[in-house]
């Protein structure tokens, strides 16, 4: 009778600790992250003091997420919501109440450049030539072909912004915004677009 190889064995078994190791140590990390632990969580609170500016230059594209995603509900509950959306100018372009002005209605339920957190917070910061500068891509035009100026150093902070994004969320038709029906951003790294 043959004998196994005994160090082929024992690199079997310490492959499988190994393995074993690994598994356990990233199962150990994501506990910690959950429990409150050592990994940082950029974005995105309720009350972030952060300047919309600062938090897009901290936080990857696509990564932005609105801490008021019941939206319908914040809009109900707090009744100064379209003071938020008038205090850093937004009505004098778009309506008092988001309607329309010189510039495309909100109500319309149409995204140029898609409607998810992400996309709505870098647009209304960066502005549509910056935004597309960093590698987003429209999808549309509608009537006015006007670009959004960027109007991040008029937002205070990335709380007021988010407010002013959970109004325009709420004055939509019914399925134009998420969860019923995302549109994504197109984006393209600048680097890759070469």
């Amino acid at each position: 009778m043959k004998r196994p190889n005994v160090g082929i064995s024992a690199l079997i078994v310490l492959g499988l600790f190994a393995i074993g190791g690994i598994v356990w140590a990233a199962q150990a990390a994501d506990e910690a992250t959950s429990e409150g632990g050592t990994k940082e969580q950029i974005c995105c609170k309720a009350g972030d003091e952060t300047p919309p500016d600062e938090l897009v230059k901290k936080v990857p594209p696509g990564e932005l997420h609105s801490p008021y995603q019941d939206y319908k509900k914040l809009a109900q509950d707090d009744p100064n919501l379209v003071k938020q959306f008038r205090l850093p100018g937004c009505n004098e372009c778009h309506g008092g109440t988001g309607g329309g002005g010189f510039c495309p209605a909100l109500t319309q339920g149409v995204w140029f450049w898609g409607n998810t957190d992400d996309v709505l917070f870098r647009l209304v910061t960066l502005g549509s030539a910056e935004l597309e500068k960093q590698g987003f891509t429209r999808y549309q035009y509608g009537t006015v072909h006007a670009p959004m100026p960027p109007m991040g150093f008029s937002v205070k902070t990335a709380d007021h912004l988010w407010k002013v994004i959970a109004f325009i969320r709420s004055i939509n038709p019914p399925g134009t915004n998420p969860p019923e029906k995302v549109i994504p951003g197109r984006y393209t790294a600048p680097e890759e677009k070469k």
